[in-house]
């Protein structure tokens, strides 16, 4: 039981990053930082990793202001989630 517990709690830690790394990915490209081709690969990889779950709630809360909120949302909907699933299995 305890290895479930750590690969639900693995899993859901690689999502926040990929969601920290992708917000940090934007400020680079608005900062219009040159950046070598293979970081433009990654990039494009994390946004189709983190699109799933960022674009639907792009969609419920648009920009305020310019700033995209979807990843803090996202962040504490998957912490809400993560709890909720390692609850349920105790």
């Amino acid at each position: 039981m305890y290895i479930l517990f750590r690969i639900i709690t693995l899993l859901f830690d690689l999502y926040t990053l990929a969601i920290l790394l992708q917000v940090l990915a934007s400020w680079l490209l608005a900062a219009r930082l040159r950046l070598p081709l293979w970081a433009y690969d990654a990039l494009h990889v994390l946004e189709r990793i983190t699109a799933p779950v960022l674009n639907p709630i792009r969609r419920v809360i648009p920009p305020l202001a310019g700033l995209d909120l979807s990843p803090i949302v996202a962040i504490v909907l998957l912490q809400i989630v993560e709890r909720l699933l390692l609850s349920l299995l105790l």
